[in-house]
């Protein structure tokens, strides 16, 4: 039986438009992820203090079917897959509100040791087995995204500031869709309305480093990158949807 959490919309979520999109829906699976790991004793508000290690989230991906108001509770679900997970779980997530399927999508997330600076097999955290559950759906599988950035025009400059780290000290994979959406203007998105998102952490991205935004668009597609001042990838991402 999935994990299952009911929420009011939050308008701190909404995009432009007042309305909770992808980016809102980014915030809500890591919530659920939280919950989820918090029920089982597993979560990051214990695990640095007990194995010095935490969550990190490793790819998301997320399908919009619409946008949410506030008309009404949204129910968030999720279920671990089923397959080899000895280093990584992926989690599905369904949001639903007023009785329709509103988002759906998978999150991956690793423990990583806080200081061996590496990632843990999740039996190092006594992560429970047996969880994973066979449940019908329509999510895809994740998508291998390219790492070559050299048919990408750079948008802007990032600097990693306090506000951008979270207990791990890192930018919080929050920061990167945010982060990403600043390549462009309003008036893009406007025309641009995302209805897939798909993102992939590669290497953290610590305070003070500068990152290099990178995008490229492709007819219905918008590929971006956040490069490391040495030209190594920090993370990709492909946006997809209608324009206007």
């Amino acid at each position: 039986m999935p994990f299952t959490q009911a929420v009011m919309p939050q308008f701190r979520d909404a995009d432009e438009d007042g309305l909770i999109g992808i980016r809102g829906c980014m915030r809500c699976f890591q919530d659920i992820h939280t919950w989820y790991m918090h029920s089982m004793d597993k979560g990051n508000d214990v695990l640095p203090e007990q194995y010095g290690a935490a969550w990190i989230y490793t790819r998301y991906q997320i399908r919009l079917h619409r946008k949410m108001d506030y008309s009404g509770p949204m129910t968030l679900s999720t279920w671990i897959e089923p397959g080899r997970q000895q280093a990584r779980v992926t989690l599905n997530v369904t949001i639903r509100q007023g009785g329709d399927l509103t988002a759906e999508g998978r999150l991956e997330s690793c423990i990583y040791s806080l200081t061996q600076r590496r990632p843990l097999r999740l039996s190092a955290v006594e992560f429970p087995e047996n969880l994973a559950e066979d449940l019908p759906h329509e999510i895809p599988a994740f998508r291998k995204l390219g790492k070559d950035t050299d048919r990408m025009e750079l948008r802007y400059q990032k600097t990693v500031r306090v506000s951008d780290l979270d207990k791990s000290r890192h930018m919080t994979n929050l920061r990167y869709i945010e982060m990403f959406q600043d390549a462009y203007d309003s008036a893009f998105w406007n025309r641009f309305q995302p209805r897939e998102m798909e993102i992939c952490f590669l290497s953290q991205c610590m305070e003070g480093e500068i990152l290099n935004v990178k995008s490229r668009q492709e007819e219905n597609a918008l590929y971006l990158a956040a490069q490391h001042e040495d030209g190594t990838v920090a993370a990709v991402a492909v946006f997809t949807g209608d324009q206007a």
